[in-house]
């Protein structure tokens, strides 16, 4: 699969009601193609270290279209964390 979506505004945050991370940004699809459904997979590092991941599905993703998401990281503490999480790492998984 043509790796043709631009990431950017990603953010992460503390979640509005309780503990967690949240970590939120906007996928383009660039690829010259619509598709159904597309899976991304949205890493999260410490420096070099991946410490979480998450799966992201936007249906219906037409090309040209910019879609926001936003994806509770169940595992993170923000408290912990908020210090640490240096990059996120995002990449389409699957397409259809």
């Amino acid at each position: 699969m043509a790796h043709n979506f631009f990431y950017k505004d990603i953010i992460f945050k503390k979640e509005d009601q309780g503990a967690g991370v949240v970590v939120r940004g906007e996928i383009v699809n660039n690829t010259g193609r619509n598709f159904s459904a597309v899976v991304f997979r949205a890493v999260l590092f410490a420096r070099t270290i991946p410490i979480a991941n998450v799966i992201i599905i936007i249906n219906g993703f037409m090309n040209g279209q910019a879609r926001t998401f936003e994806k509770r990281v169940e595992e993170l503490v923000y408290e912990k964390v908020k210090n640490d999480i240096s990059k996120c790492e995002i990449y389409p998984e699957s397409a259809y």
